[in-house]
């Protein structure tokens, strides 16, 4: 059994997927890698969900053996990601971002089938790829997108900021 299942989000979520986001992105700010995401707030959250097209992940509960385990409960919001037609810096690509799995639910599949979800959603509307944007430097989202067949396109120095954006991108 998927260990979550993804619809689109409500401005209805928008309070739970602040907590969502601040909880998932404290980690980043230990790092040194500050990000809005980590003081999101509901106004944000609602912002997000009208100028976007955000996902959440949606906890099953239950091992498919019927036992239950350490999940979060079943129909506990358990990530997110948000999803742009247009990227920001490449207009004729869709980007994701703001991807968020909290710590209790990290391990269990839960960002994949979302970047699944969103990189399905760019080839049915005949994508050929698909950007992301990443802390330059940081000690494991770069690899995990490699890993998901994402390569380096550029970095973009932030003047004034603490790291740099990596630019990536997937062909579909």
């Amino acid at each position: 059994m998927p260990a979550a299942s993804i619809r689109p989000a409500t401005l209805a979520d928008a309070p739970t997927l602040a907590r969502l986001y601040r909880d998932a992105y404290a980690i980043n700010v230990d790092l040194g890698f500050p990000s809005r995401a980590a003081r999101a707030d509901r106004g944000a959250l609602e912002a997000w969900i009208r100028e976007s097209r955000v996902f959440v992940a949606v906890a099953a509960g239950a091992d498919s053996d019927g036992r239950a385990d350490d999940r979060p409960a079943a129909g506990k919001l358990v990530g997110a990601i948000r999803y742009r037609d247009e990227g920001k810096y490449d207009p004729d690509a869709p980007e994701f971002g703001r991807l968020a799995v909290p710590p209790r639910a990290r391990g269990r599949g839960i960002g994949r089938v979302l970047i699944e979800r969103v990189e399905t959603l760019a080839r049915r509307e005949d994508h050929d790829r698909m950007r992301l944007r990443t802390f330059a430097g940081h000690p494991f989202l770069p690899e995990l997108y490699r890993r998901r067949g994402y390569r380096d396109v550029r970095v973009r120095e932030l003047e004034g900021a603490p790291f740099d954006v990596l630019h990536m991108q997937k062909e579909l």
